[in-house]
Parts: structure tokens; C-alpha cells; sequence
């Protein structure tokens, strides 16, 4: 399956085939998918997941994101212009190239109870989404990428985020993680629900929160009435 055929609108759910991710290619057990429109521009939506210190207000599922080593400076280079606008000038906390970080991840949202999940981020790029058809329709995005630390034999895993333009001054929002190893059809298998749940309330906070930074952003930018 390609990234291009995940439906848009698409609720948390396993893709009947395994999408390819950057690291790890094509195969795998499994992969989660889902899908949204977003009515704010890539750059501020992914200026928010980024920036960890935002995720208590925001990320039911995963409150509490620590990076314990930041990114090279060198990664600053590769942030596109528009997306570095938007990010704050301290740069230790964020989510960039290269940076090893970790989730506190609730899988009950609603129990204090929580497990940490360590990951690295392994692309941060502007790239074009060919969805190809009579048309030929090519779309410029932003993805970014991270997958599980050390490449555990058991279970490891990818997930790509990738924000399109829609034309319309938001963003077409995807999603997809790939999980291999040898235990991980015991992801599908065990917590496909909780996982699922999980990432529907990623995907609600994520909406919520760019939307109300783009709503924000275009009234301050607004012309003042004429006296």
C-alpha cells in the first residue's frame, strides 16, 4: 500500500497491506493508519507537535514529551522557513532531526497510569505528494517522522505524519506507523483498540489546537475597522 491511498477522513484503523516507512522500507506486521482535514497551514500544524512543551495542553493520550538529547545544531538548517517561524527560540525542547526523545504514553487517557515509549526523530521535510491520476495532481507537504530508539528486535516501528496543502489555506493531515519484529503482531492482535482510541485523541487535540493557533494568527493579522 502507498501513503497516497490512505483515504482521507480515515478513522484509527490497520491498513489491509504495510506501508514502507523511511527507515525500514517496505514489510513489517502491520500498519495504523488514519486521516483528517485540518483548518490551518502545514507549518502550524506541525509547529505544534513539535514543540513539546505544548502537549499538556493538547495531548490527552501523550501529556508529557521529554527530549534527553536535542537535536545537532545542524538540524536548524533543514527546518523550512515557513515551520521556523513558528517554533520557539528556544530550541532544546523540540522535536527536530536527530533528536532522541520520550512518550509518556496513557493508553487508558483517563488512569494516571502511563508507560514510556523512546523514540528518534529520522525526517523533518518539505516533500510533494504525487497522487497521480488523469490529472496529475502534485501537492507540496511537510512530514516529519520518528521511530522506536535501538531498533528493538521484538517490536520497533515508524510512524510518518504528513501535512499537504489543501489549496483552501489548510492542510490534508496522514498518518501511518509500520511495526516490525518479532512480537509485533501482538500489537494488532492485544491493543488495537487502545491504540486506536490513542490516536483518535491525537488526532482530535492536534486539530483543535492548530485550528485555534491559525484562528488566532489570521485575527491578529486582520485590518482594524476604520473609525
Amino acid at each position: 500500500m502507498k501513503p497516497t491511498e490512505i483515504p482521507l477522513g480515515q478513522a484509527p484503523t490497520f491498513a489491509a497491506e504495510t506501508i514502507p516507512t523511511p527507515t525500514y522500507g517496505p514489510g513489517g506486521s502491520s500498519t495504523a493508519i488514519f486521516s483528517t482535514t485540518i483548518a490551518a497551514p502545514p507549518a502550524t500544524c506541525l509547529a505544534v507537535i513539535l514543540d513539546t512543551s505544548t502537549y499538556p495542553s493538547w495531548g490527552k493520550w501523550i501529556p508529557c514529551a521529554v527530549v534527553e538529547t536535542p537535536a545537532p545544531a545542524s538540524a536548524l538548517d533543514e527546518v523550512p522557513a515557513a515551520l521556523a517561524a513558528q517554533l520557539p527560540a528556544d530550541r532544546s525542547g523540540l522535536l527536530l532531526l536527530g533528536a532522541k526523545f520520550y512518550f509518556e504514553v496513557h493508553m487508558d487517557p483517563d488512569s494516571a497510569s502511563s508507560r514510556k515509549t523512546y523514540l528518534e526523530v529520522t525526517r523533518l521535510e518539505e516533500f510533494v505528494r504525487d497522487e497521480g491520476g488523469k490529472e496529475k495532481k502534485k501537492k507540496k507537504g511537510i512530514r516529519v517522522a520518528w521511530k522506536t530508539q535501538g531498533d528493538p528486535w521484538h517490536v520497533r516501528a515508524e510512524r510518518v505524519q504528513e501535512f499537504v496543502e489543501d489549496g483552501k489555506g489548510g492542510c490534508e493531515y496522514y498518518n501511518y506507523e509500520t511495526f516490525h519484529g518479532m512480537l509485533a503482531w501482538a500489537v494488532r492482535r492485544f491493543v488495537a483498540g487502545q491504540l486506536g482510541n490513542g490516536l483518535q485523541l491525537w488526532m482530535e487535540g492536534l486539530k483543535k489546537e492548530a485550528e485555534a493557533r491559525a484562528a488566532a494568527a489570521a485575527s491578529s493579522n486582520a485590518p482594524s475597522a476604520a473609525a
